[in-house]
């Protein structure tokens, strides 16, 4: 009985964080795509300038879903995780045009704060990632 109670007690307590979690995050939709950032880093200015900058950049034309994901590190280093990773090699293509993405995020947004790319699964699980 004490097991059956520390098993839903354990149940509950992990739905809870994950709702938790889930809540620190919002997007802000452009067509069928969306630019993603977490809520607690990433002051308004920053993600409606990030936003417009994808705009700009004609980044969500042709796209469904999120293209990317920002945060910024308890140690100040900005995040953006990029949900391209399929399994094999990222072309190197791919590599360099997220790369130019995101110098120009850096530069006009993020005033050359220290940035690092992740490329990650659709689960935003990073599978590589590099400092520009």
């Amino acid at each position: 009985m004490i097991k059956a109670i520390l098993v839903f007690v354990s149940i509950i307590v992990f739905v809870l964080g994950a709702i938790i979690l889930s809540n620190n995050f919002s997007n802000l939709k452009y067509g069928d795509a969306s630019f993603v950032y977490e809520i607690s880093s990433v002051d308004k200015s920053i993600e409606e300038q990030v936003h417009q900058y994808l705009i700009d950049q004609k980044v969500y034309e042709g796209l469904q879903g999120e293209v990317m994901l920002l945060k910024r590190s308890k140690a100040g280093v900005w995040i953006a995780k990029f949900p391209v990773y399929q399994g094999g090699d990222v072309a190197p293509e791919v590599l360099k045009d997220l790369q130019n993405l995101s110098l120009g995020i850096m530069r006009s947004v993020l005033n050359n704060e220290p940035l690092e790319i992740h490329i990650t699964n659709s689960g935003y699980q990073s599978v590589q990632f590099f400092k520009i």
